[in-house]
C-alpha cells in the first residue's frame, strides 16, 4: 500500500509546487490525498472515503491516546462535513512517508 500512495503523494507533492496550486487524487477507495505547496515542502492532507461517518471525539480520543505515533497528522473538519488529516511535510519528505505513517493515518480515520 505505501509504495502506491507514495509514488501518488510524490506525483501530487511536484505537480503542487510546479503549478503552486492545491493538487488531489481520489484513492480507490474514494478517500481524497491532496498537496498544498508551501514555501518549503507541501501541506499533505488524507481525507476519509465519501459517506464515512467520524466522530470528532472517537478521532481526537484515539490521535490523544498516542501522540507519539498519531502526533503529526493533524485532524481537520472540512466545510463540506468531511473529515481531513493533515500533516506538514518537509523537502526531504517528498518522496514518500515510511509505512508506519500511512498506517497510523488509516487507522485514525477508521
Amino acid at each position: 500500500m505505501s509504495a502506491a500512495i507514495n509514488e501518488l503523494y510524490a506525483h501530487l507533492s511536484a505537480q503542487a509546487k510546479l503549478h503552486r496550486a492545491v493538487a488531489n487524487a481520489v484513492l480507490a477507495d474514494g478517500a481524497r490525498l491532496f498537496a498544498y505547496p508551501l514555501e518549503r515542502g507541501v501541506l499533505l492532507a488524507l481525507g476519509a472515503a465519501p459517506g464515512k461517518y467520524l466522530r470528532a471525539e472517537m478521532l481526537l480520543r484515539r490521535r490523544g491516546a498516542d501522540l507519539r505515533r498519531f502526533g503529526a497528522w493533524l485532524p481537520s473538519l472540512f466545510n463540506d462535513g468531511s473529515w481531513y488529516l493533515v500533516r506538514r511535510c518537509a523537502d526531504s519528505e517528498a518522496q514518500g512517508l515510511d509505512e508506519a505513517e500511512w498506517l497510523a493515518a488509516e487507522e485514525l480515520l477508521r
